[in-house]
């Protein structure tokens, strides 16, 4: 008797601990999925504002959202103050990592909620939005969260040859 209960009591409580492991695994997956489907939805606003006014969309970049996602992760950090410092830096970077890369410019934003208000609040916004339209054909667009839960989004732009 003693051993069945045993028994059962052991495989109740592997039963609870995979329970566990489970949920503790599918935590994470699910804010990764959601910042990546972020950047899809800004990228298409400003693709769609863009094609409104007879300009070519804009295509996301690995290497620019990388660079872009390391500005927001030191915003989100408090590493830099929210804004543009170190723009002219993220911009070699990139010259040295995309061939024929010229041109650059930069928004940021923080604690909107949706992909829809961050495009649609940039595009309110005259210097954002001149280089939302600006004579780009690249883009990246980082997106990071504080430890309060405030999002922080850089989008950066590039033309190439």
């Amino acid at each position: 008797m003693k051993n069945s209960q045993l028994l059962l009591h052991s495989l109740i409580f592997l039963i609870l601990v995979s329970c566990f492991q489970a949920q503790a695994h599918t935590q994470t997956a699910p804010k990764e999925t959601a910042v990546t489907q972020m950047q899809q939805d800004i990228l298409f606003y400003i693709n769609q504002y863009r094609i409104k006014h007879g300009l070519s969309p804009l295509k996301l970049n690995e290497v620019i959202s990388a660079e872009a996602t390391q500005h927001s992760k030191a915003m989100a950090a408090h590493q830099v103050p929210f804004g543009h410092q170190g723009f002219s830096t993220r911009i070699e970077h990139l010259y040295s990592a995309i061939k024929n890369a010229h041109g650059g410019a930069e928004n940021v934003a923080y604690n909107y909620k949706t992909a829809k208000i961050v495009a649609s609040e940039w595009i309110k916004s005259p210097g954002h939005r001149r280089n939302i339209i600006g004579n780009y054909n690249l883009t990246g667009i980082g997106i990071a969260y504080d430890n309060k839960g405030k999002i922080y989004y850089t989008q950066l732009f590039l033309r190439t040859i």
